[in-house]
């Protein structure tokens, strides 16, 4: 396997980006602070529908939430009329939407926290499960990661988005005896090396991931190469792509606050 350098990247994981996220919390100044408390809550019991590759979201204020809408911030609300089968969601202060079917449950546990220079941030943390278990996890915030970059990889599944340069995809990498299996919403790197699971927009000052819990465990691993690609083409997976392809990046101002919270 050969091997080259990039930055930023990640390694061999998506979900490391999390772990590589250096953020330090000073406690006396969040116990002043407003902090939104985790909470967990489920669409309607409505029949459910997976998005398309090829369905574009459609954004109205009414189902939309936003620092000014009615209702829990952070948690998937439906909008009005029987017919809707699909939920949007977004963060509490408006980084990122997405649509998820109905029934999928939202734990979110985002929180205001510190970033390198000891500045207020808030970072956004969300979880998204569906009936079946399939689970997926959002975050954005503030953080930087670097690694070593595989040439010895496969992509199984990819689904196009609207985010430049980023799709849902679900990939290999080979690690001596080992076959690492990854699905996130994922930048391709360098030609010829494995995509790279961090994503932004420019001018905009916040890291993003978003990816998939395979195997109950973040550093997945199977045994060949068959096995991974069955398992990355498999209809959990495919249902976590679907669903990450309908997020969408807003832009907002990295220093932007949830309604009612204030450092």
């Amino acid at each position: 396997m050969s091997l080259a350098r990039e930055e930023p990247a990640v390694r061999p994981s998506p979900s490391r980006a999390l772990a590589t996220t250096a953020i330090v919390t000073l406690a006396a100044m969040l116990g002043a602070c407003a902090e939104a408390q985790p909470g967990s809550t489920s669409a309607p019991d409505r029949p459910r529908s997976t998005p398309t590759a090829s369905a574009t979201p459609t954004w109205a204020p009414t189902p939309t939430i936003s620092a000014g809408a009615t209702g829990a911030p952070g948690t998937a609300t439906p909008p009005d009329g029987d017919a809707v089968e699909l939920v949007p969601f977004e963060t509490q202060n408006g980084t990122m939407r997405l649509q998820l079917p109905e029934g999928w449950t939202v734990l979110d546990n985002s929180r205001l926290t510190m970033d390198f220079e000891g500045d207020p941030w808030w970072e956004n943390t969300v979880g998204f499960t569906s009936p079946s278990g399939t689970e997926i996890t959002y975050y954005d915030g503030f953080g930087d990661s670097a690694g070593f970059l595989s040439s010895d990889f496969g992509i199984v599944e990819e689904r196009a988005m609207d985010i430049e340069g980023v799709s849902a995809m679900s990939w290999w990498v080979r690690a001596a005896d080992r076959w690492f299996v990854h699905a996130a919403v994922a930048r391709r790197s360098q030609e010829g090396l494995e995509p790279i699971p961090l994503f932004g927009l420019p001018d905009v000052e916040r890291t993003h991931t978003c990816t998939m819990l395979l195997l109950g465990d973040d550093q997945a691993a199977v045994g060949s190469q068959a096995e991974a690609e069955q398992l990355l083409g498999s209809a959990p997976v495919l249902e976590a792509l679907d669903v990450m392809a309908t997020l969408e990046l807003t832009g907002v101002d990295p220093s932007t606050m949830p309604a009612g919270v204030e450092p």
